[in-house]
């Protein structure tokens, strides 16, 4: 790994595949705000990222090619497992049906951080009945992500459907 500035572990992380780790990364950074923890194989050309925000991680990576599969010692077994993800990405776009909650001090002033970072997002900060209050976003891929702070006062849930 080239770089790693934080010894502390992240219990919970996702990891997205992405088109280019570079441009994403610089995305996580830029915009969202996420810290850069370690690259690979070096930061120049970076193939897998580990970025943090507020203690939460996200792992990026691009889809390696079987060569590069083999060089980076990847078992038969995780090859296999590449072959399918390679085809049902051909078959779809990445970031399709994933959605990834990020939780925020204050939802508002995220959203506010986004207009002027000229990031657009797909809801407002609205306070969900289930106790949190959240605004989204996509990334540069297609993932969803969910910022949230938990709400001050949940409303009502919405009425049951009648019977």
């Amino acid at each position: 790994m080239a770089r790693a500035k934080s010894k502390k572990v992240h219990p919970n992380a996702i990891h997205l595949t992405v088109a280019s780790v570079r441009r994403a990364m610089q995305f996580y950074q830029d915009k969202l705000g996420f810290k850069v923890t370690a690259t690979f194989p070096d930061a120049e050309k970076p193939v897998w990222c580990n970025l943090v925000l507020g203690g939460q991680a996200v792992m990026l990576g691009e889809l390696p090619s079987l060569q590069e599969a083999r060089q980076f010692g990847m078992a038969p077994d995780a090859i296999e497992l590449l072959k399918q993800d390679a085809r049902a990405i051909a078959r779809g776009g990445l970031g399709t049906g994933v959605a990834y909650y990020v939780q925020v001090r204050d939802v508002d002033a995220f959203g506010k951080r986004m207009k002027r970072k000229r990031v657009k997002l797909l809801t407002q900060p609205k306070t969900q009945f289930y106790g949190i209050r959240d605004c989204q976003l996509a990334d540069l891929d297609g993932y969803r992500l969910v910022f949230f702070s938990p709400a001050a006062e949940a409303p009502p849930p919405p009425a049951a459907a009648a019977e």
